[in-house]
């Protein structure tokens, strides 16, 4: 009987310990508040202005990415290959939370790739939404 209620017991904590671990899928509705937030980061990847970029960015975000590299690490890479974003051209694709945090994807156009996968990641840092991760996804990108 012992047995059986140490094994019960570790079955429960390991249920418990994955459940919390899982990743729940979200619906466009659920994560509302980041087509402001990720719309505003590609038009200000586009009009390469930093300081609009940079607002909804966390800590780490900015410390990883300061005004000095801005073109060198965010716009180079990227946009000499797909181009510029297409404003308002994002449409939502599926959303993901996660750990803490939810990320978003779109689907976007820009002027040299038509669909271009974008993931923005937030997180909660002071009661406020903030941005602490950002990726695109192509054919171009992926040298294809």
């Amino acid at each position: 009987m012992k047995r059986v209620v140490a094994v019960l017991a570790v079955l429960l904590i390991a249920g418990v310990l994955l459940t919390g671990c899982s990743v729940k899928a979200l619906k466009e509705s659920d994560v509302s508040f980041a087509d402001g937030m990720a719309e505003n980061v590609l038009t200000a990847e586009t009009a390469r202005d930093y300081d609009t970029w940079a607002k909804d960015m966390d800590e780490t975000m900015l410390k990883a990415v300061p005004k000095d590299k801005f073109e060198a690490l965010i716009i180079d890479p990227i946009r000499g290959e797909i181009g510029d974003y297409v404003a308002g051209s994002k449409k939502f694709s599926a959303a993901v939370e996660s750990k803490g945090s939810t990320t978003v994807q779109y689907l976007a156009k820009f002027t040299n790739e038509e669909q271009v996968k974008v993931t923005i990641s937030f997180k909660d840092v002071d009661g406020q939404k903030r941005i602490i991760g950002e990726w695109a996804d192509s054919p171009k990108l992926r040298g294809k």
